[in-house]
């Protein structure tokens, strides 16, 4: 009797139990159950997601001063540089251009530049000289080899080094290096064929107002004119000046050959240029660091390498494309290569030492460039 109270107990004790478990616990899911349920919850989440509208990003319009003209080399590669700025930000920078000096001369941009109501600014280093003198190694005669060493030297870490230079002192970030025209400057003149210096003497050739183009003048006897590029031809029209010390392919694009028929092939001097960026325009792309500044850079870089292939070709036909039009273009013999050179010595202890324009250390650090 008593087995069969204990076997009818237990037999109870395990329906109670199993009741329990239908009626107040759920029994433990798959995990091919539990997968199809997190895949679901994935799902709602991406929906919800694909709701919400997407946050509008502001367009950053950047506004530029430059005095290229249509046509040439620098316009075309300008143009590609406003192109692939706007494609390396995804259409986040826009940049508005105004050449062939729509808002003045170089250094009109440059002071707008600097109050940042200007956020870029096309000059050449000869101008900048008026702001900062830490590029005026750049228009030194005799500092570069010939216009492969330039590139190399402005394509070095020699130029980051620069360019925060520039930035930490007149507010403005070089953010393109360029080489005007891609070749050395040429003498240009009204008045006469000049084969070496002494010929040149008593010319009236215009002068961008740097210190190092004035001390070079001196030694070639030339009178120093200072005077506005955008007021170059007038001035070589009526007389006010006799020429210009300029790049073969800038001076025939802007037509001073024209009215200045004399052309002395010289390979002394090179006339970089640089872009500048307001500092308020670099802090809005996110600082020197911040993506959409880098994005810039990028633009700019490329866009240095298309001009200086442009440059290559048109350097190449300018001469024949003068003779075409009346210039005679004198190439000095060796010799006569040499006096140039020499004479244009005469101004290194003016501008290169301890204390001086040019650090022996930066023109030491330049020609080792490329050696």
């Amino acid at each position: 009797m008593k087995k069969k109270i204990s076997v009818l107990l237990a037999a109870a004790m395990v329906l109670g139990l199993a009741g329990c478990a239908g009626s107040g616990q759920k029994a433990a899911e798959t995990p091919a159950a539990t997968e199809a349920k997190q895949e679901e919850a994935k799902k709602e989440e991406s929906a919800k997601a694909e709701e919400k509208p997407e946050e509008k990003k502001e367009t950053i319009v950047l506004k530029w001063g430059d005095a290229a003209v249509e046509g040439t080399a620098e316009y075309e590669a300008n143009e590609k540089f406003i192109e692939l700025v706007e494609q390396y930000t995804d259409g986040q920078v826009k940049i508005e251009y105004y050449p062939a000096g729509q808002l003045g001369a170089d250094g009109d941009v440059v002071q707008a530049c600097m109050a940042n109501t200007l956020e870029l600014a096309k000059c050449s280093t000869a101008n900048l000289s008026e702001f900062t003198h830490i590029l005026d190694f750049c228009d030194f005669p005799g500092m570069f080899r010939d216009t492969d060493h330039v590139y190399e030297v402005l394509g070095s870490d020699l130029r980051d080094e620069l360019a925060m230079q520039v930035y930490s002192e007149i507010g403005c970030y070089p953010v393109t290096f360029d080489v005007d025209g891609g070749a050395a400057r040429w003498l240009f003149n009204s008045k006469r064929d000049v084969k070496v210096p002494e010929d040149a003497y008593n010319l009236k050739i215009r002068t961008t107002g740097s210190d190092i183009e004035i001390a070079l003048y001196g030694e070639w006897g030339i009178g120093a004119t200072p005077m506005a590029w955008q007021e170059l031809y007038t001035g070589m029209e009526q007389g006010s000046v006799d020429g210009v010390y300029a790049g073969p392919v800038p001076a025939f694009t802007n037509n001073f050959t024209e009215v200045a028929k004399h052309a002395t092939v010289l390979t002394l001097s090179f006339g970089p240029s640089v872009r500048l960026m307001s500092g308020q325009a670099v802090e809005q792309l996110g600082g020197v660091d911040g993506e959409l500044f880098q994005a810039v850079m990028k633009a700019s870089r490329e866009s240095e390498q298309i001009k200086r292939e442009m440059n290559e070709k048109e350097v190449a036909e300018v001469a024949d494309k003068m003779r075409e039009q009346g210039v005679s273009v004198y190439e000095p013999t060796a010799e006569e290569s040499v006096k140039w050179l020499e004479s244009s010595r005469g101004i290194v202890p003016q501008f290169i030492g301890e204390g001086k324009t040019i650090s022996q250390d930066l023109y030491d650090k330049v020609q080792a460039v490329g050696q």
